[in-house]
Formats: C-alpha cells, sequence, structure tokens
C-alpha cells in the first residue's frame, strides 16, 4: 500500500509523557494503526525516524492499536513506519509536528494471508519477533482454524517445528492429541504446561474460533519464566479480544460427516470354519466343524440366517452416522473507553456407534476497559460445557468384539431379539440397549487484571482468576438378554443392570502481580519484569455403585438395590508460591540480551525441599544490522544468531509422595464392617524437583524479504527423575520413589517458509517443518524393566521389548536343532533368536527391538489464493517410529483374554507347505509359540498424511454491500483424506501399542461458510 490514508483525529485522549527523546520537547503525535476495515491492529511495531539525524526510536501499539510518538522537536521533519508482521509495512514521511495542532495520525496497513504477528506472545508480556532470542514458535488462530476438528491439540499437528502431536483416536470428546515437545524428558507425565491467557487449563476446553494465537516455548530460556512447571515446554494460547469502534458480528459454521480411515478386513462365516479347521488340524487335533456344516455354509452362499448366521459385525455395529457441526458467533464491539468482544459456541460430534457423541457450548465474553491513560481492566468470563455420551460397555470392548467375534455368530435372530454374539457378548445390542455412559464436566473461570501506568514507561498490573469445575460421570450398564433363535433366553450381558457415578468438584485459585519497566536510553532499551504468584487447587470426589434396577428407566442410585451398593469419596488439594523475573537488554537494535529467573516453593515435597531455583541467560547478535552488512540489505533482510542456556523443574510427581498416609478403607469381619487403616507405601521426605538442563543456539534468516528460515540445535538434559529402587523386602512396605534417573534428548529442527508479493492477484505462502530428536535413558540405576515398552539405560523411553524374529522354520530338523521355544513347535512357526546361546528361548533372550518415539517429524503448509478463491493443505508425516500391536484382529484366533478369536482377511496369505514364503505363521490354534513379543508382530509407523485440503471462495464486497454483509466465504473441507504408510493394513499408523481395540481415526467431508456483518 503505496498511499497513506493521513487524517487528523480528534480523539481527545491523553497519553502519558515519555521524557527521554531526540531533543528537549513535549511535542508527541497519538495516532492508531488500523487494517484495510478498520479494524484495530494490537501490538503493531511503530519506529520514529528523524529524517536528518537517522536517529530512530521504538514504540508499540496498545491493544486498542493506539500509539504516542514523543518526543518530538517542532518544526523538524520525521518519517513514521508502521510494522505488523502479516501486513505490509507502510509510512508516513516527512511528518512535521507543531506546537498549534492535535498531531495526530491514522495508518492502515494493508494485510497479507499466513503471516503471524510480529509481536510474539511470551511468558508474561510480549516481545517482538526479531529480538527473541529464545526458540519459540507461533501459531495464529487463522490456521488452526481452517480445520474442522473437536480438540484444538490436534490442530496443532504439524504446526510448528519441534512439536511432535500425535493422535491416537477419533473417539467423540477423547479425539485430542498428545503434544510432546523436544521430545519426551521424563518418566512420568511428559505434557507441557498450557496457559490460557496467563492462566493454567486444557488446551481442549478451548474452541479454535476464539483463539488469537498460540505461542510454543521450546528451550528452556524462554520457559524459565515459569520455572518448576516447564520442563516439557509450554503452549501460550492468547484469546481474542474486542478491537473495533463499531459494532461487528461475525458467524460461522461447517457440518461434516465422518468416516473411519482403516478398519481391518475380518473373514466371513465360511472361510473362518475352514481355517479354524486348519489350525486344529494343524496341532493334532480333530476339526471343529463338521463337513455338514461347512457345505450348508457354502450353499447359503453371502447371505445370513438363523441356523448359519454369517455377521458382519463391523458394518452391524458401525450404526452411529458419524455427523458433526459447529456454529460459532462472535459480536465484537466497542467504544474508546470500553471494547468486548462476546463468543457463543456450539460444537455436536456424532460417533460411529449409537450413542456416542460429544457436545460442547461455549461461552466467552472479554472486555477492556480503559478509565485513563494510567489506568486500565480486563475481565475476562468464561463458561464452558462439554459432554461425551458413550456405550457403558465402553468404546474399547465394542472394537475389541467387532474384530474378534467369528462372523458364524448371529447378532439378531429373525424375530427381532437379540442373538447369541459370544456368550451374550454382542457389540451391536450392547450399543443399542446397553445402557449409556455419560461425562458432563462444565467448568467456569474467570480472568481479572487491573492495569495501571503510572508512567509510560512502567506498568503495574493484578490479576485474579479463579476457576471452579464440576465434574458428573454416570455409568448406566444395563443387562441386555439374548436369545436363542427359538426364542429361549441364553445369557444376560451383564447379568444385573448397574450404575456407577461419580462426581467431584474443582476449585483453582490463581493471584499474580507483576511490575514492567519499559525504557530506552539512547542505543540502550531497557525492559525488565519482576512479579509473584500463589496458586492453589482442591478437588473433592466421591463414588457410588448400585445394582440390580427391577425399573431400569429410572437412572439414579436410589432406584437400585441396597445389597451390593458401595460409596468411595476423597479430597486433595495443593499449592505454589513463586517470585519470577526477567531482563531484555538491547544495544543500537543489534546486540540482545535476557536474563530469566524463577524461585518456586511447592507443597509437593517436604519441608526444606519445597523451594527450587530455576535460572536462564540467552543471547541475540542481530548481524544483518551491522554496517559492513548494509550492502547486502538487498538479500539479507534479516539475520539473527541465539544461544541459550536454561534450568526448569518438574513438580508433576504425584500430590503427596513425600509424606507417609495412611490407606483408609472398610472390611468385612465377622459380621460387621469394620474401619481400617494401612500405611502400605514408604515415603521418601527427600524426594525434590525433577531438573532439566538445556542448551540451545539458533539462526532466523529472512531473504529476499520472502523467505523466512529458522533452524535450531538443542540439548536437553533431566535429572533426578523418580525411580522406584529396590528396597530390602523385610521392610514390608511398598517401594519409596527416590530421585535418581537421567533422561537426554538431543535434536535440531528447522522451518522454512516463503510468502508471495502480496500486491499481485496470486498469492501463496507454504511452511515447511522438519525436526528431529534423539532420546535416550542415561540412568535407571540399574533397573531394567520387563514388559512390552520398558525404560532402559542406552535406549529412548518406552522402547519395545521382545524377541528378535529369524522366518519360520521351514523343517522338522531345523526345529530339532534350534534352541527351545514356547509349545509343540513345527515348521512354518516363527524362529527366535537365541541372543545368550543357552539353548532356551525365555525372557533373558529379548532385547530392545524398536522405538516407539517418533523421529524425523515434518509437515509442508501451504495456501493459495487468486481473486476470491484460496486453496490451503496440510501434509504432515513422520520419517521414523515403530508401532506394536497384538491380540484379536492382529494374530489369528488370539482371544488375549477376551471374546472370540477369528482371523483377517490378510491372513489367510500364511505358511504352508506350498507357501514357504508367506505373510504370516502357520495357523496353530491353542498354541502361543508364534504371539510372543517379537520383531515380527512390530510394524514400521513411518507416514505421510494428507491431513487436510479445503477450497474456499470469498464474494466481491461489492456484491455483499446491497444485503448489509461485510464478507461472505464459503469452503469445502476434507480431513485424513489419504496416508501412505506401511503399518498393519485395516489399522491407523497413530495408533497406540497394544490390542487393536481402539476407536480408529476418522476421515472427514464438510462444507460452511463465514459471515460477517
Amino acid at each position: 500500500m503505496k498511499h497513506i490514508l493521513i487524517k487528523l483525529m480528534l480523539v481527545g485522549l491523553l497519553f502519558p509523557y515519555f521524557s527521554v527523546g531526540f531533543a528537549q520537547s513535549n511535542l508527541k503525535v497519538n495516532g492508531k494503526i488500523v487494517d484495510n476495515e478498520g479494524n484495530t491492529l494490537p501490538g503493531a511495531t511503530i519506529d520514529l525516524v528523524h529524517e536528518k539525524s537517522s536517529k530512530k526510536k521504538h514504540f508499540v501499539a496498545d491493544n486498542n492499536g493506539l500509539f504516542v510518538l514523543t518526543p518530538l522537536v517542532a518544526g523538524e521533519n520525521y518519517t513514521i513506519y508502521a510494522h505488523h508482521l502479516g501486513y505490509d509495512t507502510d509510512s508516513v514521511k516527512h511528518f512535521v509536528a507543531t506546537a498549534t495542532s492535535k498531531n495526530t495520525v491514522l495508518i492502515r496497513l494493508k494485510s497479507h494471508t499466513g503471516i503471524i504477528d510480529e509481536v510474539v506472545v511470551v511468558g508474561y508480556g510480549v516481545q517482538k519477533k526479531v529480538n527473541l532470542t529464545g526458540a519459540v514458535s507461533a501459531v495464529s488462530g487463522e490456521d488452526l482454524n481452517n480445520r474442522p476438528i473437536g480438540q484444538t491439540s490436534s490442530a496443532l499437528q504439524g504446526m510448528a517445528s519441534g512439536v511432535t502431536v500425535t493422535q491416537r483416536s477419533g473417539k467423540p470428546g477423547a479425539d485430542g492429541a498428545d503434544i510432546r515437545i523436544r521430545g519426551i524428558g521424563t518418566l512420568g507425565n511428559a505434557a507441557p504446561l498450557v496457559l490460557i491467557d496467563g492462566i493454567e487449563g486444557s488446551i481442549n476446553n478451548i474452541d479454535p474460533n476464539v483463539i488469537e494465537n498460540i505461542s510454543i516455548l521450546k528451550d528452556a530460556a524462554s520457559a524459565s519464566i515459569y520455572g518448576s512447571r516447564a520442563a516439557n515446554g509450554v503452549i501460550l494460547v492468547t484469546t481474542k479480544r474486542g478491537s473495533s469502534d463499531k459494532v461487528a458480528i461475525a458467524y460461522n459454521n461447517y457440518f461434516g460427516w465422518q468416516s473411519a480411515t482403516n478398519m481391518p478386513k475380518i473373514v466371513n462365516a465360511l472361510d473362518h470354519m475352514l481355517l479354524t479347521n486348519e489350525a486344529y488340524t494343524n496341532v493334532g487335533a480333530s476339526p471343529l466343524y463338521p463337513e455338514d456344516i461347512i457345505a450348508a455354509y457354502r450353499n447359503q452362499g453371502n447371505d445370513s440366517s438363523d441356523e448359519y448366521p454369517n455377521t458382519d459385525w463391523q458394518k452391524e455395529s458401525l450404526q452411529g452416522n458419524g455427523f458433526q457441526q459447529s456454529h460459532f458467533l462472535t459480536v465484537n464491539a466497542g467504544t474508546n473507553k470500553v471494547k468486548m468482544l462476546t463468543s457463543v459456541g456450539y460444537f455436536d460430534q456424532k460417533g460411529l456407534t449409537l450413542n456416542s457423541s460429544f457436545k460442547r457450548y461455549t461461552i466467552r465474553n472479554n472486555v477492556d476497559v480503559k478509565f485513563s491513560d494510567q489506568l486500565a481492566v480486563k475481565f475476562d468470563f468464561q463458561y464452558v460445557n462439554p459432554i461425551v455420551t458413550s456405550p457403558a460397555a465402553s468404546i474399547e470392548e465394542l472394537f475389541q468384539w467387532m474384530s474378534s467375534i467369528p462372523a458364524n455368530q448371529s447378532f439378531r435372530n429373525s424375530n427381532g431379539t437379540w442373538g447369541l454374539g459370544w456368550n451374550g457378548n454382542n457389540p451391536v445390542s450392547a450399543a443399542a440397549d446397553g445402557g449409556v455412559s455419560t461425562n458432563k464436566s462444565p467448568f467456569g473461570s474467570i480472568n481479572a487484571s487491573l492495569i495501571y501506568r503510572p508512567k509510560e514507561w512502567l506498568t503495574a498490573e493484578v490479576n485474579y482468576a479463579p476457576k471452579y469445575a464440576t465434574q458428573v460421570n454416570k455409568n448406566f450398564r444395563k443387562a441386555v438378554q439374548s436369545y436363542f433363535p427359538d426364542g429361549t433366553p441364553s445369557f444376560s450381558v451383564p447379568v444385573r443392570t448397574a450404575l456407577t457415578q461419580y462426581n467431584s468438584q474443582e476449585l483453582f485459585n490463581n493471584m499474580r502481580a507483576t511490575l514492567t519497566l519499559n525504557k530506552d536510553f539512547g542505543p540502550h532499551q531497557l525492559k525488565a519484569l519482576v512479579g509473584g504468584s500463589q496458586e492453589d487447587y482442591k478437588v473433592d470426589y466421591s463414588q457410588g455403585f448400585r445394582d440390580t434396577y427391577v425399573l431400569p428407566d429410572y437412572e439414579v442410585l436410589n432406584a437400585g438395590s441396597a445389597l451390593n451398593q458401595s460409596a468411595t469419596g476423597s479430597a486433595s488439594e495443593w499449592a505454589l508460591q513463586s517470585l519470577f523475573s526477567r531482563i531484555n537488554y538491547i544495544f543500537k537494535d543489534r546486540y540482545l540480551l535476557e536474563l530469566n529467573a524463577r524461585y518456586d516453593g511447592s507443597s509437593r515435597f517436604a519441608k526444606g525441599n519445597r523451594y527450587g531455583f530455576f535460572p536462564s541467560a540467552s543471547a541475540g547478535w542481530r548481524f544483518s544490522e551491522e554496517r559492513f552488512l548494509t550492502a547486502s540489505k538487498g538479500w539479507l533482510t534479516e539475520g539473527k544468531i541465539r544461544a541459550s542456556w536454561g534450568k526448569l523443574g518438574n513438580q508433576n510427581i504425584g500430590t503427596y509422595p513425600a509424606v507417609a498416609s495412611l490407606n483408609l478403607g472398610s472390611y468385612t469381619l465377622g459380621n460387621g464392617i469394620v474401619n481400617t487403616a494401612a500405611l502400605n507405601d514408604m515415603s521418601n521426605p527427600d524426594i525434590t524437583w525433577e531438573s532439566t538442563e538445556e542448551k540451545n543456539i539458533g539462526i532466523d534468516l529472512t531473504l529476499f524479504k520472502r523467505w523466512i528460515i529458522t533452524a535450531d540445535f538443542y540439548n536437553r538434559r533431566t535429572s533426578d527423575i523418580l525411580l522406584q529402587l529396590d528396597i530390602p523386602l523385610i521392610i514390608g512396605l511398598n517401594k519409596p520413589y527416590q530421585n535418581a534417573g537421567v533422561v537426554e534428548n538431543k535434536g535440531w529442527e528447522l522451518s522454512m517458509g516463503y510468502r508471495s508479493d502480496p500486491a499481485k492477484d496470486f498469492k501463496y505462502n507454504f511452511t515447511l517443518n522438519l525436526s528431529d530428536v534423539k532420546n535416550k535413558v542415561l540412568d535407571m540405576r540399574g533397573i531394567n524393566q520387563t514388559g512390552l515398552t520398558v525404560n532402559r539405560e542406552g535406549y529412548p523411553i518406552n522402547s519395545i521389548f521382545g524377541y528378535v524374529s529369524d522366518g519360520y522354520f521351514q523343517t522338522v530338523e531345523e526345529v530339532k536343532a534350534h534352541a527351545t521355544q514356547f509349545g509343540t513347535l513345527a515348521p512354518g512357526d516363527l524362529k527366535y533368536r537365541d541372543q545368550n546361546d543357552d539353548g532356551v528361548i525365555n525372557e533373558s533372550d529379548k532385547v530392545i527391538i524398536g522405538s516407539t518415539i517418533p523421529r524425523y517429524t515434518y509437515s509442508l503448509n501451504s495456501n493459495f489464493s487468486f481473486k476470491g478463491f484460496d486453496l490451503s493443505f496440510l501434509l504432515q508425516g513422520v520419517g521414523k517410529a515403530d508401532g506394536y500391536l497384538y491380540g484379536a484382529g492382529i494374530q489369528p484366533f488370539t482371544t488375549t483374554g477376551a471374546i472370540g478369536g477369528t482371523i483377517r482377511e490378510d491372513n489367510k496369505d500364511r505358511w504352508t507347505p506350498d507357501n514357504t514364503t508367506a505373510k504370516y505363521p502357520r495357523l496353530a490354534f491353542g498354541q502361543n509359540n508364534n504371539q510372543q513379543s517379537s520383531q515380527f508382530w512390530m510394524k514400521n509407523a513411518a507416514y505421510l498424511r494428507l491431513k487436510n485440503l479445503q477450497l474456499g471462495y470469498t464474494f466481491q464486497a461489492e456484491l455483499l454491500k446491497s444485503i448489509g454483509l461485510n464478507k461472505l466465504r464459503v469452503f469445502v473441507n476434507g480431513s485424513n483424506l489419504f496416508s501412505v504408510d506401511k503399518f498393519w493394513d485395516g489399522y491407523d499408523v497413530e495408533a497406540p501399542v497394544g490390542y487393536g481395540n481402539f476407536y480408529p481415526q476418522v476421515k472427514v467431508y464438510s462444507f460452511g461458510l463465514d459471515i460477517t456483518l
């Protein structure tokens, strides 16, 4: 935008006076930064350049886009530059201030899409991106809102380098993702700290529509201001605020339909029986199914009948319509003194099964009140009510049954009664008539701040933010009667209708006070922050149970029998007190220094170990601002080198692990009930913080004004991790926790973006993210864990532990010559490597065979627009990871302690004397050799996925004026459209390690519109 609209503004505002300037003068300029539509641009940066001396001063617009430039010399010429990354820089040239005029300017910036704000949110404040010395990634709310998702954590997948986001499920209300920043640094809870407008909370409780931006603090230097809770990184969510001087109403919606991305293909009834007979005869047993039954099924074909069922359990169980919808209404209104943004949202997601859904009601109101130039108030209120509904039998059980009940079992008889399923276990009847589990967890929060600026360079803020949450979880499991085809009752599952109800109340208090100094002294810029906070949390909960409901329509505890009733309940609480500080120093706009320190005291530790000190230091050099590189400005727009060091803590170790606590209960003794108290766990009062030390070096480049490149290398070491080390059995108590473990993460990150010329009709931009992390457990004090996933010295956390498989036995002689394995072996069975050459395959031969921690995570986020049309897509993937599934649906005829036991279509490619290079071993019913944990059942979990694709059209403004609209955009969207991987057929590549009984990820096709009045 080459022509700036400059006009006088009679705003009637009195701005604070800043006494350090280019010369002794009291003149100042009042100004405002807006976009093309007149909306204010909070956080915009302004450079005031004296045209004669070339001296420059920096200013930042407030949340209302207002700024004050001071001091100016009367009659001198100045150039005023306005910057806001995401908008074209513009300027007011040859501005002359006079003592007789108001000296006001209004600057309109033209936006270009896809670039986040130049000002980045950091701990307890904001910083210009060019002045950052820590490793911080920023994500705009607009990018998140382009994806129709129910949980905001999933929307972060692929949006930032060094941030691994794994979505394990598509279950309504539970389709959130695990977020890991620079790997996993602890053996306990590795989730990052999430702060919403400075207050701790869940990122899934914030609708993407209300998010302005997200900052991800990745290194210790940027995160240490949060001390004891920052060891796993910090995510700062900033919500939208009122910014308009007029009433603006915006509404957006979308409607979509879900389907499973991948489901295993189970054999039909005839194939099940034939393959079962083969599995029996292979172990020397008689065939289970006689020839006349098999012949009858052949004659029946693909049909199903009462006598000869042929059930497609997946088709019959997945009867949910998968419909989802979102509606969001925002009212943005205000004056120069009061600004308000009110949002109301409704999200509804139906599941793939009957009686499964997720609903969320959102109300949020953000208010900014400016009493004077010195005094302002922020008052935010939020109410969110998420409601998750699912079958009482649990989604996991239903999907277990779908993949394990053979097709020759009946789900429904021809007379309409429920069929036998497997001994009465029937996923179709359980979903339709087996009762419902409902979880309601509404919460309300207030975030109130009083801001006082006695001087332009000094700001004091006091904040109080209470949050109250409740949870009511009711699982009403109805007994479902199954029948034989002749109408005779068979099994009732469960035997009795039962209700389990859980109620809890949580109160979280957060009080904070900060004092910020921001002042320039010639070429020196100084910003200092000091503050303190106190947080406390308390939860009370109770649970009741009753069964034998004569009137099952009354889903309350009193309607059940008191004979088997039970009641439990308890409470817990913790508190945290903190002091923190930060100093930012900039010299000549090119030499940068930042120091952070936090002192935390936590009630989770015993007296004497409650307090920890967490410092950090970082520095940067904007070498592009050096005079000897002036000739390079044509291609080197911006260049900066960063280096940092810091220490972080982790207090997420449980509530009372450091103190001896009694387990209270009650037991039946004789003919009465006796209250008991027992000391079961040994305590350790010397427990202290898990401590993380991290070093980081990075470089930021902007080349040819279009290419933005950021690269980081880091080394993170976490020590004093809690382990349960062995103690003498004679003590008679469970092992206490001790600070003993050490874990290391090394890695690198690269982000590279390009944006086209915003002045052209065809615009495009892309961002490529690529990162790697190497995780290693350095010290476990000699503990050698066993199981499928273990933590062992020299290997990554949660490594896969099992036998090395060396193919199949091909001959009887080969079986005899090999070490002793499991059960009765024969050609076609898996052969395991004898690691210690002792002639016996046992636990001693298991080794680390894979890693579940993803490496080489990458993404490509692109946007294109031409006139009114826009197209965006997100490709996301993992270059290296291992996954492991076992049990029903993977291993033929395996029940894994559940029910049924059948086989998949691709299991037909099994070893036989005529097929010795088969995909699967021979079928052997009742033998456990081939089901052992081994490399054979581990799969490559690397993948490339088209995570999102959206096409939209925005109608021209001239066409909308006649109907009173400012904006109208329509769009179609597809999510999880395809994946390229080598994982198990029928299962999603991001599946958790374990049984294949999880709710699959979903493919979503949707359409919607955005309207602004």
